[in-house]
């Protein structure tokens, strides 16, 4: 049900759903635990409750944003609550409250979740390729380290997502990617443009002071594996969705 970094586990709780050990059915099986799609409100809402029992937190402490494809970063402070939050149009969430679960929903998208040596400060970000090059991990390695959180005392690990072989682009959208270093743009693997999504952020963390061998960087492909990830691209579009949590502590 829920995959975890060895790298990050010696900092902060976290966890990458599956699609495995829910309840829904049909294009959403099993572990669906996002309701934008069209998956029966009650599976999805029974769905978070097994994955909160099986993440070991309460779902009163599970703060997601409304998601955009953007690089805003929100702090959930003491006096927040998940309503809140759940309202405000973000990509990324940093906090160093005690006991708060940050959150971020993908299906093809590169989740990141950071967490400092002490795991008193954490964060989590979506990233599909809007959010990559508008550059959401340099914005969230920003807001860490307003927290207390310098680049240097980062751990990273990126989710499951999709790999460059499955994230065939256009070339308006390679062109995007112009700058984001060597490799990240392959034209070696079909008639069309390749984008190493997972590369890029490796590369992008990098820029921004957080070395290689805190970074768990090589996540399994979404696409590649139906039978454990749920993937936008490969059933266009009638899926279901992953949640990756962080918490503050292990």
């Amino acid at each position: 049900m829920i995959l975890q970094s060895s790298l990050l586990a010696a900092h902060a709780r976290h966890g990458f759903a599956t699609r495995v050990g829910g309840v829904s059915r049909g294009a959403y099986t099993s572990m669906n635990l996002v309701g934008k799609w069209g998956d029966d409100p009650a599976a999805v809402a029974e769905n978070r409750r097994l994955f909160a029992a099986a993440g070991g937190f309460s779902l009163e402490r599970l703060f997601v944003a409304k998601q955009v494809h953007g690089v805003a970063v929100i702090e959930v402070g003491a006096a927040q609550t998940p309503a809140e939050v759940a309202s405000v149009e973000a990509d990324a969430l940093v906090t160093n409250v005690a006991g708060a679960v940050l959150a971020i929903s993908t299906a093809d998208c590169v989740p990141l979740l950071f967490a400092n040596a002490t795991g008193t400060i954490v964060g989590a970000a979506h990233a599909g390729w809007r959010g990559t090059v508008q550059g959401v991990v340099a914005k969230t390695v920003a807001a860490l380290d307003d927290l207390g959180a310098a680049p240097r005392e980062l751990h990273v690990a990126l989710g499951p997502s999709i790999c460059v072989g499955c994230f065939e682009v256009g070339e308006e959208v390679a062109r995007e990617f112009a700058e984001a270093g060597a490799g990240v743009v392959r034209r070696d693997l079909g008639a069309k443009p390749h984008v190493d999504l997972q590369l890029a952020h490796r590369l992008a963390l990098d820029q921004v002071g957080v070395s290689a061998d805190r970074v768990d960087g090589a996540p399994p492909c979404t696409m590649c594996e139906p039978d454990r990830f749920y993937s936008f691209r490969r059933d266009k579009g009638t899926t279901g969705g992953h949640l990756s949590f962080v918490r503050v502590g292990v």
